[in-house]
């Protein structure tokens, strides 16, 4: 990529070098084909449909209680995040113009960086809402409201889109020439001090990153240990057997819930965590770096697993919560029975229960 500071009205440009690092330029050239047009991509539209119908099951739902405030935030974050991805992919294409590479590291990366930072924080607020509800019964409805939980989602939103503020602040678009041909094309340009800005925008975005991933993994391991002493403690507490089963499957399917759910976020956030350090503590590996093939590469499979855990949670809410899955069941019928109505010729609905 191509980026271009402004000093004094005198251009300066800084240009990845080619074929200097660890990955060639053809080998980059292959892996962005099955990384970002093929896996990525597709991925990525699976992921849209998918939450696009979980936000139609939370509505339908009501948001009557916290958690499907949580979850409508989560969905709405994650298709911010795959949206994005699919527009960094198109610009990372090798099939398209280098051009939108100065658009992409715009719109395209840092945009999905700070959505899937959202999901991530929206995702350890869930979790700690869950450990309330183990350890303070009775006094977490009074603490976990759904005008609290909105007031902590939109705040989680806002905190985390001004962290793009510095970064947009400094950069503007203007005409330049394409180096090598005869053509002018619209790119991104970079005042004095933007790259200063850039990097300290960077290491916000990686420790707010580590944050939210260290905060997922303490308190699910804490909910986790709490669900066992409960289960433990109503075993002990209750004398009829059958209550003995049942309270334990209900307690064991809870425990796989968030053991899963837990898992696949931090399965998914382990490459974006290392990546953010990698970044931070080596230049080389930067979008201007000797390893800029690396870098490019590297933060694809990071990409991936993003688009990974943004498609299968709404697979996790449809096999472990009955109320989902019935919620689900309805709305997918219901299209089905839609679709296959007879329609007169006004194009209305006929009345199939008249004969």
């Amino acid at each position: 990529m191509e980026l271009i500071c402004e000093t004094n009205q005198t251009l300066c440009r800084t240009v990845a070098p080619a074929s200097t690092g660890l990955l060639s330029d053809y080998a980059t050239w292959m892996f962005k084909i099955v990384n970002y047009v093929v896996l990525s991509s597709a991925i990525s539209i699976v992921g849209l449909v998918a939450n696009s119908i979980n936000i139609c099951v939370l509505v339908k739902q009501g948001f009557g209680n916290s958690m499907n405030i949580s979850f409508f935030g989560m969905a709405i974050s994650d298709i911010g995040s795959l949206l994005t991805l699919l527009w960094l992919n198109a610009c990372l294409s090798p099939f398209i113009k280098n051009f939108l590479n100065d658009i992409h590291y715009l719109f395209g990366a840092w945009l999905h960086g700070c959505s899937a930072r959202i999901t991530g924080w929206i995702t350890v607020y869930v979790t700690v809402e869950r450990y309330l509800s183990i350890a303070k019964p009775l006094k977490v409805k009074k603490w976990v409201t759904p005008n609290r939980t909105v007031g902590i989602v939109v705040t989680i939103y806002i905190l985390n889109l001004l962290t793009l503020f510095p970064e947009v602040s400094t950069v503007y678009f203007d005409w330049k020439m394409v180096t090598g041909e005869s053509k002018i094309v619209n790119g991104v340009y970079i005042e004095t001090d933007g790259l200063t800005v850039e990097g300290l925008v960077f290491a916000v975005h990686a420790a707010l990153t580590m944050m939210s991933f260290v905060g997922l993994v303490i308190f699910t391991i804490v909910l986790v240990s709490k669900i066992k002493k409960k289960s433990l403690w109503r075993k002990s507490a209750t004398s009829d057997e059958s209550q003995h089963v049942a309270m334990s499957m209900r307690d064991r399917k809870t425990v796989v819930l968030v053991i899963t759910v837990a898992t696949l976020l931090i399965v998914c956030y382990i490459p974006t965590v290392t990546f953010s350090i990698v970044t931070s503590c080596v230049p080389a590996f930067s979008l201007q770096g000797k390893e800029s093939n690396v870098f490019y590469i590297a933060w694809s499979f990071a990409f991936i697993t993003h688009s990974i855990n943004s498609s299968l949670i709404v697979l996790l809410y449809y096999k472990m919560s009955s109320r989902y899955r019935h919620t689900f069941n309805q709305i997918i019928s219901g299209c089905l029975r839609y679709k296959s109505s007879p329609k007169n010729i006004d194009g209305k609905l006929e009345d199939v229960t008249k004969f």
